[in-house]
């Protein structure tokens, strides 16, 4: 007994360091879009494209090695997915200088190349979470599932946790300073302008703008841009104004100063000191922070990438497949309908029947997707978001982003417990009360005001993060319970179909309703889909809490 308990936490551990390690590899795209988006102009729209298109790959992805997972060594499928996201995140930071690119408008080229390997990283990330749904069913019994899988999917949170405090101090201390160098500030400032500026004219008004063109133009060769620009800060009246600004290098330079000498000075001081208007103020200060580190998101997959190969090699060292493996007998379980040794046909049919043919799995499934449209609305746009929309640094976007995960983590632990101490397995009856309560805070940080301390902020992100990580926790539990053992991979592999679906809304729609209205729809959006998943999840609120006595 000492010795199977021993390989049980043996194997719960490495798996959750080797799955913490594939969030390293996979969500450091999204810390590396403020930075991508300064020194290539490449737009949200072009953004949420990417991450939709490689959510969808990493969705089938899950799915096809779901069905692999249940007839492959475990301990090879995991450390060899690793090793391949590693080695294509390494190359991504090398693709500007092989294409010989420049800061500067992006070629189609560039963004062909990084969708690509994104693609391809994908791809090998589909290898992450199907070897774990096997490993943890061999060597956790049922009715210590919820618990102990519940701790092991805080990997998730700790990863997306850890990757956001490196990548912040990455974003924030690295890179090169070029603020001195007057060509670069010119293309970064074109950049902000083209890409950024209308968002911080929509803010500097009460109203959302309803925007009509921006106009750049040159004046001399003294990097001077010009910009037209007619808005409606009132749409209901049809009310135009016209707003020209200035940006000149000799104005950056003062601006970098103040900063330099206080790195807490606030947007309204700048503007007073310079004689500036807050909005021309504020894209003064975001070309500086643009500026001073540029080139650090490579970082953001250079260092990850080296730690994840480190981790590759751990888990080849640390798993084992089964118990039989070691020498250990296998875990007695409830019977699955089906013996363990059935044929190729027998387990096709146990396959169909308990998960697609299972109405409980399809609900599952469904509810998968709401689930994951806000979790990835905030992990994939959140550093942007807060840097852009909140005025944070990359530090403190970074923090509190890994704030929103650690709370995570704590909520996952509490539902895990709720669910075997309170509703007697039923993950499901916990996912209900998670949503409710992800779907409130989200709320509650929609309507703050932009100039609350940013310590509520933080608080309130941080409380849907704790109600947001159950249920993303719960649905792998539930789906393993309810396929049983014996096709709890397939199972999970459908239901992250339907998670990765979500991509549609959480990247495209997301990018495209920022760059045509700002991120308050955004938010509207979220709250909205986290009470139909609550619905969702109502549906099964009757159902049992396995399938191993059927």
């Amino acid at each position: 007994m000492k010795s199977f308990k021993y390989w049980q936490w043996r194997t719960i551990i490495a798996t959750m360091i080797g799955y913490a390690l594939f969030y390293f590899v996979r969500k450091n795209f999204s810390f590396a879009m403020p930075g991508l988006a300064a020194e290539y102009a490449i737009s949200n729209t072009s953004f949420g494209i990417i991450l939709t298109i490689v959510g969808l790959v990493y969705g089938l992805s899950r799915f096809f090695n779901g069905i692999i997972a249940d007839r492959m060594n475990g301990r090879y499928h995991m450390s060899i997915g690793l090793l391949l996201c590693a080695l294509t995140s390494l190359a991504f930071g090398f693709i500007p200088s092989l294409l010989g690119v420049e800061i500067g408008v992006a070629p189609h080229a560039l963004i062909v190349c990084f969708g690509v390997l994104l693609v391809l990283n994908n791809i090998f990330q589909g290898s992450g979470f199907p070897p774990v749904t096997r490993l943890l069913t061999h060597w956790v019994p049922p009715h210590e599932l919820a618990t102990k899988m519940s701790i092991w999917n805080t990997s998730h949170s700790i990863g997306a946790g850890l990757l956001a405090i490196l990548c912040g101090f990455i974003m924030g201390n690295m890179g090169s300073n070029l603020s001195t160098d007057e060509m670069s500030v010119d293309r970064i400032t074109r950049n902000y302008i083209t890409i950024n500026f209308k968002d911080d004219i929509k803010k500097s008004d009460q109203h959302i703008a309803s925007v009509d063109r921006i106009k750049i133009t040159e004046q001399d060769n003294n990097l001077i841009a010009l910009v037209d620009y007619s808005y409606k800060p009132n749409y209901k009246n049809g009310e135009t104004v016209k707003q020209i600004y200035y940006f000149d290098y000799a104005t950056f330079c003062k601006v970098r100063d103040l900063i330099a000498a206080n790195k807490d000075i606030s947007t309204e001081q700048i503007a007073s000191d310079l004689s500036l208007s807050e909005p021309h103020a504020k894209a003064f200060q975001s070309i500086v922070t643009r500026t001073t580190n540029a080139g650090a998101w490579r970082w953001c997959f250079y260092l990850p990438a080296f730690l994840a190969l480190l981790g590759a090699f751990g888990l080849f060292t640390a798993l084992r497949d089964t118990p039989k493996s070691v020498g250990l007998e296998e875990l007695q379980n409830k019977t699955s309908g089906v013996n363990e040794n059935s044929s190729t046909a027998e387990h096709r049919a146990f396959v169909r029947k308990k998960v697609y043919g299972n109405p409980l799995i399809w609900i599952l499934a469904i509810a998968n997707f709401f689930v994951y449209v806000v979790r990835f609305s905030v992990l994939d746009w959140g550093p942007k978001f807060l840097t852009e929309a909140r005025e944070m640094s990359y530090a403190y976007a970074g923090w509190t982003v890994a704030i929103f995960e650690i709370f995570g983590i704590i909520g996952m632990l509490v539902a895990g417990w709720a669910t075997d101490k309170i509703f007697a397995g039923r993950a499901h009856r916990t996912c209900v009360f998670c949503m409710l309560g992800a779907a409130l805070f989200m709320g509650i940080f929609y309507i703050l005001p932009n100039e609350v301390h940013p310590l509520v902020l933080i608080c309130v992100l941080a409380m849907a993060g704790f109600f947001i990580y159950g249920p993303q926790a719960l649905i792998g539990i539930a789906a393993a319970n309810q396929a049983t053992k014996r096709a709890a991979a397939t199972a999970n592999g459908l239901t992250g179909i339907f998670g990765y679906l979500s991509v549609f809304v959480s990247g495209l729609g997301a990018g495209i309703l920022v760059d045509k209205f700002g991120w308050n729809y955004v938010f509207l959006g979220m709250i909205a889909i986290a009470f139909v998943g609550m619905a969702v999840f109502l549906l099964m609120w009757n159902a049992k809490s396995d399938g191993y006595e059927e």
